[in-house]
């Protein structure tokens, strides 16, 4: 059970072949099949994503040529596949997952009788706290806190964000990009580490900064108050599995903050 662990933020890879019904493959059947599945065991609504939607898009049109269901290399999400002939439909797709609920164990937390890692995957509690959407309302209740409004996504920041977490890939170390246009906060984390765990991480810095002195007391708070800089407010993250298992996510901010000698707010 400890590979699907890491699978927290789902996307979905669905292959047609002949024709689908066009009434049951669009964003909102995907998400009303998904969320349904998570209301009947108490587990909050996902929200679409449309980086998430295009990365499965683009691994999708690699599968046309053998409809093989592989998995992709790399990826910095989670993954349901599936394939079926005639009028298969997303959401048709999404039911076969959900029907392997019967061979979930809560108890034991393991697959019991057959197949149930496609059903722990749509079900699963984080994959809602790895949107863009996350991303930002974390930063912004942490600048709302403080009188600083809010940020909005940046797809060319996000990007800056992804292409440099791909590198860390390797190491999973926490060294920052070098002569970056952003400001970035980076963490990582084991287990089930999410973007918004990421985020928490550095509002929690929150109590060694000191306004009066503009200055960290009593340990790091550099991380905060990139958070929270009045200036930035463009925001782009990124969240990829490192060879060893951890979680590698990277935040940049645009203009970049923690500029020497000016206040956050």
């Amino acid at each position: 059970m400890a590979k699907f662990l890491h699978f927290l933020l789902l996307y979905i890879v669905v292959t047609m072949l002949l024709y689908s019904s066009q009434a049951q493959n669009s964003q909102q059947d995907y998400l009303d099949a998904h969320n349904a599945a998570r209301a009947q065991v108490g587990v909050g609504p996902m929200t679409w994503d449309d980086n998430v939607a295009t990365f499965a898009q683009n691994y999708a049109n690699q599968r046309i040529g053998d409809c093989n269901l592989i998995h992709s290399s790399n990826r910095p999400y989670g993954e349901n596949l599936a394939k079926g002939s005639g009028d298969f439909t997303g959401r048709a797709a999404v039911d076969l997952w959900v029907a392997e609920k019967g061979n979930y164990d809560p108890s034991s937390n393991s697959c019991i009788g057959g197949e149930c890692l496609h059903y722990t995957q749509v079900v699963w509690r984080n994959s809602a706290q790895n949107s863009q959407q996350d991303y930002l309302d974390a930063h912004n209740a942490a600048r709302a806190q403080v009188g600083v409004g809010p940020m909005t996504w940046d797809d060319n920041v996000a990007t800056y964000a992804q292409n440099y977490a791909k590198q860390r890939i390797g190491d999973c170390n926490l060294i920052h990009s070098s002569n970056g246009p952003y400001g970035e906060n980076l963490a990582k984390g084991s287990g089930d580490f999410t973007g918004r765990a990421a985020v928490d991480l550095w509002v929690a810095e929150k109590g060694n900064y000191d306004p009066s002195s503009n200055s960290c007391i009593g340990g790091e708070c550099l991380h905060y108050t990139q958070v929270v800089w009045r200036n930035s407010v463009r925001l782009g993250c990124a969240r990829v599995q490192c060879n060893d298992g951890w979680w590698f996510v990277s935040c940049n901010y645009d203009p970049p903050g923690n500029i020497v000698g000016q206040h956050p707010y």
